[in-house]
Order: C-alpha cells, then structure tokens, then sequence
C-alpha cells in the first residue's frame, strides 16, 4: 500500500547522472565461473550454462530514489557454475573530506536498542556490518547514511530478512566502495532453480544528514507502507495465560468506557499443553482456559468496532509437539556443537546481547520451520489462514526466537559437502518467508501483520513492507531505555510502536508515545497474568490520557528532529520534535530524568516558518504564542521542577 500523507517533497536532488555517485542504473557485482561480472545491463543471460540474471529496478517520480532486486535463474539443463560473491550492491564514486556512515544499532534487548552512531571514513577505512545470526536486525539495523563533508549523502537500506552484509571502504585516495548484499553465496543453481539478492534502495540528499533521514522517512511512509495501517492503530496488551471469562470482562469495561483503542492484544501462553516457550508446535487452544476458542472474544470486540491480535510464533517447533513428530520432515536442525542457548540468564550479564542474538536454541532440539520446502510453507500457510478465518482475527502476531543462521548454514552443508550450495537454503528460506507474509495478506484483505521477532529482530526494507514492529525491544521495562530507543529508532523506521506502557503513569505513558503504543491495564503488562478489572479502576483517567495521545499520534508520522543529544544517563534531559509540514503543526517532547538536577532550559524547535505565528500548547500550563522565528532562535521556555517529568508542546501554525 502507498499512501502519501505529505504534499509533494521540494526535491533540489535528482538522480543526476553526470554526477560522480549518481547512478543511471542499479549498480551490482557477482562472479560467475570464476569471472568478475560489474556494472552490466539488468538482463544478461550465458547461453553455455543456462544461467540468466534479470535485475527488477524501479525508479521514483516523487523522489530521488531507485531501489532494485536481482534474480538468478538456471535455465538449462545442468547444474550452473559456482555463482560466488554476489552484491546486490556495489558501488564506487569519488569523495572529499572526510564522510561519515551514521547507522544504528538493532533490537539487541538492552539499553543500547537502536543506539545512533557513526564511523569517520578517513583514507584506508573498512567499515563493516553485518546481521545477527540470522535475523536482519538483531545486531545492526540494515539502514545507512552516507554523508558527505558537503552536506550531500546517499541514504542505503538493505531489504532483506536474513543474513546481510554491507561493507564501506575508503581507499588512500578519494574512492569510496559501498557493498551490500547477502553475506555468504557460493553455490550451484540445479535446473530450473532460481534465487533472489536482497532489495537495494538508494536515496540521494542534499542539506544535511537530517534531511537525508526525513526523506527516508517520507519515502517509507509513500511507498513501503504495510497494508491496512492507516490510520495507525492503538493496542491493549493482555496475556494469553488468561481465561477467555477474563478477557471478555476486560473487553466489556473498555466498551462501556469507550476507551481509544483499536486492537485486544492477546500473546502467548493460549496453547499447548505447558510453558509456551516449551510447546510451541501445539498450536491447540488451551480447552480450560478458552472452551470455545477465540471467536466468542473477536465477536465481542466486533460489534465495539474493536480488533483482536493474537501471537503465534511459527518458526520454532518444539521437541515433544504434534508438529516435531507429524512434519519432521519440514523442520531444519542445527548440530549439537552450532547450538546457542541464553533463556533465563539475566539481562546484567557482560555478554547479554552476543548471547541473544547467537541464541538459536530456548529448549534442546529445538527445530527450525522449513519456509524453503514449498509443501511446508503451503501447509502453514492453509493453517494460519484457517485459524484466521476459525477465531475471527485482524492482526497476527508473527514472533520469532531464534535465530536461523545455523540452520541454514547446516541444511547448505547436507546438500553439498564440497560448499558449493552456501546460501541457497537462506535464499530460499527468506524467499518463503515473504511468500507466506504476502499469500495471507492476499487472502485476508483487511488483515495486519505485527512482526516481533523476541522484539525488534526482524526489520529492514522487505520486512517494513508488509509489516509492521509494534514490539520494538524485549528491553521495554526500563522508561529511560524507551526514551533512547524511540529517539534511535525514529531516525530510519516511522511506523513503530512502544510497548509496556501504563496511561495510569503520566511519565511512564509519555516516554513511550510513538506511531502507536501498545499500553498496559488494571495493573497488567503483556508479559503478565491479566486480573480481573478493580472496582476503583481510574477509567476516566486512563480515557483522557489515552485521548490526549490520540491526538498528538500523527505527529509521529512526520519529520523527525532530536533538541537534545542522545544519552542514556539518569541525571540528563533528552529532547525531539516531531514536525507535520504539511499541516503545519507538530509536537515537541522534553523529558527531565529521575536524577536530572537541573529545573529550567531552552528547546529550539526545527522546520518551522519564521514568518509565521504559531500558537504552542504546553500539556502541563498554558498556551502562548511565538513567532517561528522565535521558536527557532530563542526557544521554549521549559520549567520542569518535578523529577522525572516529561512535557509536552504542541505548536500549531496561525494568521
């Protein structure tokens, strides 16, 4: 779905050609039977072998971007050559200065989640990155800015839900080299074979590294929109471990409340016939706690006008489950000395995050669901639609903890001792995976997809499509860590939502306004046994906070400026804006933390017209009006004598 929220960009940076990093056409490299392919045309065929490459680009009218995908195919009659070192990208121009790639961190469930950094690439720098055992943000996010000492850039984005790779390189002169692709193909097509690269895009800039990161912003959100996030909704998270008797009760009071909400959020623990984390693979209905599955809960939420979301983790199968036994042959195992195991360790722990994203194993024998097998995928497929269908659900939950590198890397091995088939079962497999997201999109139109991924694992370009991460971190607990994962995240990803939050807590519900939020009640986190609702519960409360985001929730849609610098200290105060010029209005946070000792300061608000008046509502006083010159210069007054304290301004362009 495209939807474009702003008028058309003022673009002063077009796809150049004359340009020496401008690009005429996608720019790629492999080698094929031991010979260097580069800069080709998008279709080329070898007659000898049968090998046959078509590259699908699309170029953009509105904005400076082109993205592409390649795809090799064996269309003769014996196995192909090896096709090795493939990049999907690969690119070299001239520079000046000394550039700087800004990047992030990934869904590293820490403090650090989606940390903003960058690498100064001074003569003979290798800066290199790659995805987390697997999973295409478990370690870094695949989203890059390269910003020239100029003010120019290209912003990069990887779409690929695996395993990627990128390298940039300077060498003692002025020539830089951008590589991205998978990070490991050396194999054989058989015949009729045919694989895919990951999906490029390339988004020019000029003004400033801030102007490159809105663009990307407003280029996601026009044209890799997820179907049926408009607008996007708000969720209350409740755990599956409860009675279906308890969920209705819940459903009832935010009726009757008319509480702003769109989505009941059930997760895990509905099924099986144990923990969740160790019956995955039973996907039957707990009988005691949902006698009559999930269609008397979505029929309650219906006639409210409301949706129901429930979890499935369809990856892991676990030893001891109908599927480990009935579909052995659709599961991947990984060898005993490949296994990774971290549940239960505590997060305190020096090697937390190495340990997290290396985890391919919760329970001994885990398995690994085949999406590269077409009759695996096809049964899932049936089955996930049927329950779709059976329990009446609008949002599917796809989560996914573990990672899959190994599996993939062992199923390569099984099929070619000699290495000539790495990367073909990670290929396929990611393949699958996009095939099962977009057959249950084709087939339930209004249905959505939250991808998780033990929090924020799984997004970059291909996944943001159909998509969306509405439980960015499994880190959420921490209000400070929300604050500097919503300030990292919102440089690359618009649509995204924050998760655990509580509207009873000013500070708390505040420091996790997003896109959306995924909120908490009666005491109740998604992580916890939902109660039954207290007879004092402060429903009015709760209906005017959550009315209060509602409407500040499409400032989020809009560009994004930090006030302040990053920082994941107690003692500081952090700062951003979020600006809508195409409505001329937008919101501005400032958060003072619970150690901070200072009361006062000054934020200088971003974008705005310095010819126009603007009338500014502080949440927490009373209204005024500045001039935009005045906002942008001398800046908001902000007096925050409670500690912590999180404030709200929001400015609206007037005659």
């Amino acid at each position: 779905m495209a939807l474009k929220i702003f008028p058309a960009l003022v673009l002063s940076v077009l796809f150049s050609y004359a340009d020496g990093n401008g690009m005429e056409q996608p720019e790629f490299s492999f080698v094929f039977d031991g010979k260097l392919h580069e800069r080709m045309h998008s279709g080329w065929s070898d007659e000898s072998t049968g090998l046959a490459v078509r590259c699908d680009e699309t170029k953009f009218s509105d904005f400076p971007a082109l993205e592409w995908v390649l795809h090799f195919a064996n269309n003769g009659s014996a196995d192909t050559p090896v096709l090795k070192d493939v990049h999907a990208l690969d690119l070299t121009f001239k520079v000046e200065g000394k550039p700087v790639v800004h990047y992030a961190r990934g869904g590293v469930c820490s403090m650090d989640d989606y940390q903003p950094l960058k690498r100064v690439m001074n003569r003979n720098a290798i800066f290199k990155l790659a995805g987390g055992s697997g999973r295409s943000s478990s370690d870094w996010l695949p989203f890059f800015n390269f910003e020239q000492a100029d003010g120019t850039g290209l912003v990069i984005a990887v779409g690929w839900s695996g395993q990627w790779a990128a390298e940039f390189s300077r060498d003692n002169e002025n020539n830089i080299n951008i590589r991205a692709g998978m990070e490991n193909t050396h194999l054989k097509l058989h015949p009729g074979e045919e694989i895919r690269t990951p999906r490029i895009l390339i988004v020019r800039y000029e003004g400033g590294r801030l102007n490159g990161q809105n663009m990307l912003r407003r280029f996601l959100l026009a044209h890799h929109r997820p179907p049926n996030f408009d607008p996007v909704p708000i969720f209350n998270g409740n755990w599956g471990g409860a009675s279906a008797a308890s969920h209705l009760e819940n459903i009832k009071a935010i009726t009757s409340h008319d509480l702003p909400m769109e989505y009941y959020w059930i997760d895990a623990e509905w099924f099986g016939q144990g923990p969740w984390f160790k019956t995955v693979g039973d996907w039957r209905y707990k009988k005691d706690l949902y006698p009559d599955g999930f269609k008397p809960i979505s029929d309650a939420l219906h006639a409210s006008g409301r949706k129901l979301l429930l979890w499935y983790e369809p990856e892991r199968v676990c030893e001891g489950t109908p599927w480990y036994t009935e579909h052995a042959n659709w599961l991947l195992n990984v060898p005993k000395d490949k296994r990774h195991y971290n549940w239960g360790n505590p997060q305190s722990e020096p090697d937390w995050v190495k340990w997290e994203s290396a985890r391919n194993q919760i329970n001994e024998n885990d398995r690994l669901f085949n999406f590269a097998d077409p009759e695996a995928r096809k049964f899932l497929t049936e089955y996930i639609s049927s329950r779709i269908t059976e329990f009446g659900l609008d949002c599917f939950r796809h989560d996914a903890n573990i990672s899959t590198l190994e599996f993939w890397r062992a199923a390569d091995a099984a099929e070619d001792t000699d290495g000539n088939r790495q990367g073909i079962n990670e290929a396929k497999w990611i393949q699958g995976l996009y095939d099962f997201w977009d057959e249950l999109l084709e087939r339930h139109p209004n249905l959505i997809i939250d991808n998780c991924a033990s929090g924020g694992r799984r997004i970059d370009l291909e996944a943001i499509s159909r998509t969306l991460p509405l439980w960015i971190t499994d880190y959420p607990g921490d209000i400070t860590g929300r604050q500097c994962h919503t300030y990292g995240i919102s440089f690359w990803i618009p649509l995204n939502a924050s998760g655990g939050c509580e509207p009873m807590n000013t500070y708390d519900f505040r420091s996790s306004y997003s896109a959306s939020v995924v909120f908490g009640m009666f005491g109740d986190s998604v992580a916890s046994q939902t109660k039954n609702v207290p007879d004092d519960f402060p429903f009015e409360d709760v209906k005017k906070t959550l009315t209060q985001y509602r409407g500040v929730q499409k400032y989020f849609l809009g560009d994004y400026y930090p006030l302040s610098e990053y920082s994941q200290a107690v003692d500081a105060w952090m700062a951003w804006q979020f600006d809508r010029p195409d409505l001329k209005e937008g919101i501005a946070q400032v958060f003072r933390r619970p150690k901070s000792p200072c009361e006062t300061g000054h934020i200088t608000l971003q974008a705005l017209d310095p010819e126009k008046n603007y009338l500014v509502t502080d949440f927490d006083g009373e209204d005024f009006k500045m001039s935009g010159k005045e906002l942008m210069e001398q800046g908001i007054p902000v007096t925050l004598k409670e500690r912590p304290f999180a404030a709200v301004f929001v400015y609206k362009a007037i005659e």
